[in-house]
């Protein structure tokens, strides 16, 4: 595909370049694969939607046409970090550490900012291994939502489809997938504008096809202004049967750990992104989770929950913040939680990576099966 001339996007190595001059991580250098600052009018204009789905149509053109939505002028972000190495050990003090909270609240993502104007939010996108690659179809499952509120995510995945291995200035290829060989390439994307708030009761997964188009349409607001988001796409392992093995705790870990770490390396040219400002102090990074893979994936919720955490842990994440979506969660925490005081035993003061999975794998925690969704 030849990019219209007129699209504001930087390369792949032009992006860098600026990442790292916000940064000062010795790290950032091996461990961002690619980037690429778009503008996202321009990416409206260019790459227009192409939903399949009826209500999906009509919402978004009752948006443009209705309500008048155009997105600002303003550039995303979208970046694809190759896979970090688990540290090789755990450390009490990690484990302890009261600085590197976590909380849990009985609400789905509302997308509202802390009142702390020295952090840097961002929140989960439970991905399919290809990101977005249903937007388009009739499923309204957690990613399907987010690209829906979020009109520029919709038009990211067309420029995305459309690229080849020779795009012009002989940029980068950006690769789509999240997961590669077994291994996690988190793609993570600063600077979304969010300007649908979407009330899903009566609408979420199967349902959202087969209502009216009244009820879509009277279930939505426009945001004006728009919330400035940040989003982290993993896909998780998904379809197992029996105890969680080895592998698969290793990999979750690994990549929530590789997630999360690059969130924090990003904190300081997303917070630029958003503000218009540079840094001038230090910046929290706080993260948005919930049920990852224990939809259609038919995860264990409350391993989940306990690997969450301990990734954030080791990443250094400020604080975690687990949306549970309804409060009748009390059992799968307690036992979390009950688990995570169980971690080191009495005089232990680190783990070994495979010390600590073996301990999760000893608590014999059982998959589930998808809810359809």
């Amino acid at each position: 595909m030849a990019i219209p001339y007129n699209l504001r996007k930087l390369t792949s190595s032009e992006s860098k370049l600026r990442i790292f001059s916000s940064n000062n991580d010795g790290q950032l250098n091996e461990s961002l694969e690619n980037a690429a600052f778009i503008n996202g009018y321009d990416l409206f204009t260019y790459f227009p939607a192409k939903y399949n789905d009826r209500n999906k149509k009509a919402l978004l053109e009752d948006l443009m046409l209705n309500k008048k939505y155009v997105p600002s002028k303003y550039d995303l972000l979208i970046t694809r970090f190759n896979p970090r190495q688990l540290p090789n050990h755990y450390t009490l003090d990690q484990h302890n550490d009261l600085s590197k909270s976590y909380s849990f609240v009985s609400n789905v993502f509302d997308y509202k900012p802390t009142d702390d104007s020295n952090s840097v939010e961002w929140h989960m996108n439970f991905a399919n291994c290809d990101i977005f690659s249903y937007y388009h179809s009739s499923l309204l499952a957690q990613d399907e939502l987010q690209v829906l509120e979020c009109p520029l995510l919709a038009c990211l995945r067309e420029y995305l489809i459309k690229q080849d291995n020779a795009t012009d200035k002989g940029d980068q290829y950006f690769d789509t997938h999240v997961i590669e060989n077994n291994s996690p390439y988190p793609i993570l994307i600063c600077n979304v504008e969010r300007a649908v708030d979407l009330n899903t009761k009566n609408l979420y997964g199967n349902k959202f096809s087969t209502s009216s188009e009244s009820t879509v349409l009277n279930s939505y607001t426009l945001l004006n202004p728009p919330q400035i988001i940040n989003l982290i796409a993993i896909e998780a392992p998904k379809y197992g049967y029996g105890s969680y093995t080895h592998q698969q705790i290793e990999y979750i870990l690994q990549a929530c750990f590789t997630a999360y770490s690059a969130a924090k390396v990003l904190a300081n040219t997303a917070y630029e992104l958003k503000t218009h400002q540079s840094v001038k102090a230090s910046l929290k990074t706080y993260i948005h989770t919930g049920w990852f893979g224990c939809g259609a994936y038919g995860g264990d919720r409350t391993i989940m929950i306990v690997l969450q955490i301990l990734a954030a842990k080791m990443a250094g994440i400020d604080k975690l913040i687990f949306h549970t979506v309804t409060n009748n969660c009390e059992n799968e925490i307690d036992v979390a939680e009950n688990c995570l005081k169980q971690i080191f035993s009495s005089g232990q003061n680190q783990l070994s990576i495979n010390e600590l999975i073996n301990g999760i794998i000893n608590k014999n925690f059982q998959w589930g099966a998808s809810n359809g969704t």
